[in-house]
């Protein structure tokens, strides 16, 4: 029975038996460049993509376990992604195995790449080759009468376009900022507007300023007037120069420009995700509030709500989850954070030991967190629905604000800083986690 788990990247080797190579068990840096010079340009392309983009999670990594070493996995699909991975990783492998060309921007990449490495990758654990052998078939050998994947002609390539060719997300944006009165047409033309869609389509920067996408349509996660001031600071940030495409081309940019947003144009939202307001329907800036504005409601200053029941047995861990009840997340947000912190840590810590989970001391919290997330799914302790937060938590490209990296960046990063909302955002996700490991 497959499942699917967060490796670490170091754990993952490259399948010495791959139908690419055409001499199999040749050691796993021969098998590396082998497939780089199999892929020669193509390799780039594929470095590239995912530097831009990140991996597709539409597409997981199949692998099995490797036979002397329990916690190493051999990739039996998607090697040509884990040799592009690897390249990013040590450009100086690929040494007389490519062209000089593309060794030379494999290496300009690396560079980017170590703002913001992939630690850990998506995976679907198979027993063997003959679990993984249909869907690798499906995968790489045609169409197999329709059972395999069908590429699209030109008559779907059309249709596809033209039923997406909505206003694209900078369009609507500033359709928005205009249409309130917040900009004007001259200071419109000055903004760069492929480097303002490249930052609204980046998702952690529209965490930070308070929009979604549903279905393509720009919507309001945060109140009007904060998400119409964050949506001009990115403007003027651009029009002024101040960021330049070379500040933002890669993922790891924009994470990182997101991560330096002013803590007083980060907008907190007043809406669920997937509940967004509609842009289009404001008129005019208004200059006084309307009397007839629904009062939001008060969000609560402490990190746990109080109908959340732990039965915490550890003596340590419960006096720390006291302490998080008590503190205001408003006056001691760093204490919270941190603290926060500790508890996910020594919680699984005490989880693992507590149930035998074969999960090394040394193993970051990410790993803990999914070996114990598996574990409460496989004794149907947690639905694969309230897993997903988990999951995506301790994704290093999370769409969850804030992740686990995020939570490191609050200890070892002095330009991080948590906010009350975030904070209330991670514990919310993390709930029905956390109620199935202390439960009553």
């Amino acid at each position: 029975m497959s499942e699917q788990t967060l490796i670490p990247l170091a754990d993952l080797l490259i399948d010495e038996e791959n139908p690419r190579l055409t001499q199999p068990n040749v050691g796993q840096r021969e098998a590396l460049r082998s497939l780089a010079t199999y892929q020669g340009r193509k390799l780039q392309k594929i470095a590239e993509d995912i530097l831009i983009n990140g991996l597709d999670p539409s597409e997981l990594f199949i692998v099995m376990r490797f036979d002397e070493e329990e916690n190493r996995y051999v990739v039996i699909d998607g090697n040509r992604r884990l040799t592009a991975l690897k390249s990013l990783e040590n450009p100086d492998l690929l040494s007389d195995a490519v062209k000089t060309s593309v060794l030379t921007a494999i290496r300009r990449l690396s560079k980017k790449y170590q703002v913001a490495p992939i630690e850990t990758v998506s995976c679907v654990i198979v027993k063997d080759r003959d679990e993984a052998r249909h869907w690798i078939e499906l995968r790489h050998t045609g169409e197999r009468e329709g059972a395999g994947s069908v590429l699209w002609g030109s008559d779907e390539n059309a249709r596809f376009l033209a039923r997406s060719d909505g206003l694209e997300i900078h369009t609507q944006a500033l359709n928005f900022l205009e249409q309130r009165g917040d900009i004007t047409h001259e200071f419109r033309r000055k903004i760069p507007t492929t480097n303002y869609k490249r930052l609204l389509e980046a998702p952690d920067v529209r965490a930070k300023i308070g929009i979604e996408l549903q279905q393509g349509k720009l919507k309001l996660v945060g109140e009007e007037n904060a998400v119409a001031k964050a949506l001009l600071h990115i403007a003027k940030d651009l029009a002024t120069g101040n960021i330049k495409v070379g500040d933002i081309y890669y993922k790891g940019q924009r994470t990182k420009y997101a991560n330096n947003i002013p803590e007083d144009i980060v907008v907190k939202p007043i809406h669920k995700p997937g509940q967004g307001v509609d842009p289009s329907t404001v008129t005019k800036k208004t200059t006084q509030k309307s009397k007839a504005t629904t009062k939001t409601p008060k969000q609560r200053d402490r990190l746990i709500p109080r109908d959340c029941v732990l039965n915490i047995t550890d003596q340590r861990i419960r006096d720390i989850e006291r302490e998080l009840r008590r503190l205001s997340l408003e006056d001691f947000t760093n204490a919270v954070a941190v603290l926060l912190r500790v508890f996910l840590e020594l919680s699984m810590d005490i989880i693992i030991t507590k149930k035998d989970l074969q999960v090394s001391e040394d193993a970051s919290l990410a790993y803990k967190m999914t070996s114990v997330t598996n574990d409460l799914l496989s004794h149907k302790k947690l639905t694969k629905q309230q897993a997903q937060p988990v999951r995506r938590a301790c994704q290093r490209d999370s769409l969850l604000c804030p992740s686990i990296t995020m939570m490191h960046q609050y200890i070892h990063n002095p330009y991080m800083f948590p906010g009350p909302a975030d904070l209330r955002a991670y514990w919310d996700n993390l709930q029905p986690f956390i109620i199935a490991i202390w439960a009553p």
